[in-house]
């Protein structure tokens, strides 16, 4: 259900960091026996795409063990689904009559779905549906890769061989981040505003699964700085978690080689994963 975390891909760019285009960057140096490996995902990307990435396949198989953002078991369902719904309010009450006929018209055509079926489950699952259904009408390049998301990929296989696994964060973290980050009533507001902006022109290659597939991260910082709510919440989706993230981080890659797979979003910006590793002292290097 973390795929669920769709709709809040993040993008972060430093001049330093991203002028390199790659998915896929190389650490070594300060004093690693043998070279890690960090990969910036897409999480609505379909694991057929590593068919066409063979390096980014070939170090995921050869690494002796994986990081991933989190190791979700389905046994933790109901917990997912008491994140995710509210036990006290609905979307009838937090839209006004209008703009819920327009979402739920919206709804039904993306989905096939009635929105009254879903009443009680948090706006920003809604927009998560709608976004990722917008994705795929906007790429047909998007709609060719089948399979399971790219991020449960790297679980599952790394289970079938049994390596050692870690998840950087839980899924009480999680859910709080996603569900939880912002109050309801603001979540129905942006629902809102994205149905009603879903029509507003863009120009051809500049979606962020375009960019994403071209390495162009950049043009995926500029997309999110567009798009963020606040520097505050900007922190707390990337900053706060980068940092949170490198006290993990640092023992792991000493013990061995390690295939870690993040949101792209983590990877550059000023406290990106990227410029805080080559802070900490490591070699940081484009793969291609």
């Amino acid at each position: 259900m973390r795929q669920f975390s769709f709709l809040l891909v993040t993008l972060l760019f430093s001049g330093t960091a991203g002028r390199a285009q790659s998915l896929l960057w190389e650490l070594s140096g300060n004093g690693l026996k043998k070279p890690s490996y960090l990969f910036g995902t897409y999480h609505i990307l379909r694991d057929s795409y590593l068919k066409q990435d063979s390096l980014t396949r070939i170090h995921f198989e050869q690494a002796e063990g994986v990081v991933v953002e989190m190791v979700f078991d389905s046994s933790a369902a109901g917990k997912v689904r008491q994140y995710a719904t509210m036990a006290d309010n609905n979307l009838i009450r937090l839209i006004d009559a209008t703009d819920y006929k327009l979402v739920a018209d919206e709804f039904n055509a993306v989905t096939g779905q009635e929105l009254s079926f879903y009443n009680q489950v948090k706006p920003v699952i809604i927009a998560t549906a709608l976004s990722v259904a917008y994705a795929r009408q906007r790429s047909d390049t998007l709609t060719r890769f089948s399979g399971q998301p790219i991020d449960l990929y790297f679980v599952k296989q790394a289970q079938a061989r049994q390596k050692p696994l870690k998840g950087l964060e839980t899924l009480e973290q999680q859910l709080t981040l996603l569900y939880d980050r912002q109050p309801v009533e603001q979540q129905a507001e942006q629902l809102v505003k994205m149905v009603k902006q879903k029509n507003v022109p863009t120009t051809p290659g500049t979606s962020l699964t375009d960019m994403y597939l071209r390495a162009d991260l950049e043009g995926m910082w500029n997309l999110f700085q567009r798009e963020s709510d606040s520097p505050a919440d900007l922190y707390a989706l990337i900053d706060d978690r980068n940092l949170r993230w490198m006290s993990q981080l640092r023992p792991v890659i000493a013990e061995r080689s390690t295939f870690i797979a993040v949101g792209v979003g983590h990877l550059p910006g000023p406290n990106g994963l990227l410029n805080l590793l080559r802070e900490a002292g490591y070699v940081v290097k484009a793969v291609k």
